[in-house]
């Protein structure tokens, strides 16, 4: 399945769930903006280690904590994000020897989440800490371009031209997530929203192609095993309903 079909199945997806209230509102969307995001993914195929980290700049996302059962404590978390980056530090390991790329990919990739969620008013203040904990799924794409210098024999003699290719490595994660936060003002519709998401992904397939003069070949791989851990600190405008 394409990049394009999955993210239109998380697009339909997304809907977001309404709530009731509370001294402080227990339903809000949030539009966030992480500070950084960091994510290193290690798998291995065919017994050969592979492993890279990205860092995400300035990642968005929407979510939403609706806390509607239980005095407003128990209830559902959703969010939607865009995570564009760099791809570094690859690493290849076969037969207990290592090799490092100094390649840098251009990374971006959108996620989904969505599971049960826990909110609690913090005394009589106007603070709200909320906390889900739902299954995440990530598609992204790692791009790169290169130019190398090959060959070519043409009437006896050897010429060397400049190739262009690209590369390209279409991914998908499935995992749990972890989204503590902080909802300062929650008694007021606008309010300061601080958080942290922690992902903790075991799930994982990529495809890897790569095109040269307009040619394209790919191959698909399913990883034997693999673990991503992901993580970002985030602040945003919090909208109370």
């Amino acid at each position: 399945m394409s990049l394009k079909k999955i993210f239109s199945v998380v697009l339909l997806c997304a809907v977001f769930t309404t709530g009731t209230f509370a001294k402080n509102h227990a339903l809000g969307m949030d539009i966030a903006v992480g500070v950084l995001g960091f994510d290193t993914t290690k798998f291995k195929v065919g017994g050969v280690e592979n492993s890279y980290n990205v860092i995400d700049i300035l990642p968005i996302k929407i979510n939403t904590y609706d806390c509607f059962l239980l005095n407003d404590h128990l209830g559902v978390y959703a969010s939607l994000g865009l995570l564009p980056g760099v791809q570094f530090n690859n690493k290849t390991t076969v037969n207990g020897v290592t090799e490092k790329s100094d390649d840098i990919w251009a990374n971006v990739g959108m996620e989904f989440m969505i599971g049960p969620a826990f909110g609690i008013d913090l005394g009589e203040s106007s603070v709200r800490f909320q906390i889900g904990a739902p299954f995440h799924f990530m598609g992204g794409v790692a791009m790169l371009d290169r130019t190398r210098v090959v060959s070519n024999t043409r009437g006896g003699r050897i010429y060397m031209v400049e190739t262009t290719y690209k590369e390209s490595i279409e991914y998908f994660t499935f995992g749990l997530g972890l989204t503590p936060q902080f909802r300062f003002m929650a008694d007021r519709r606008f309010s300061l929203v601080v958080g942290m998401d922690f992902v903790f992904d075991f799930l994982y397939s990529c495809t890897y192609k790569t095109e040269v003069l307009g040619v394209t070949s790919s191959r698909k791989y399913e990883p034997d095993s693999a673990f991503r851990f992901y993580w970002t600190p985030y602040a945003g405008l919090g909208i109370n309903f």
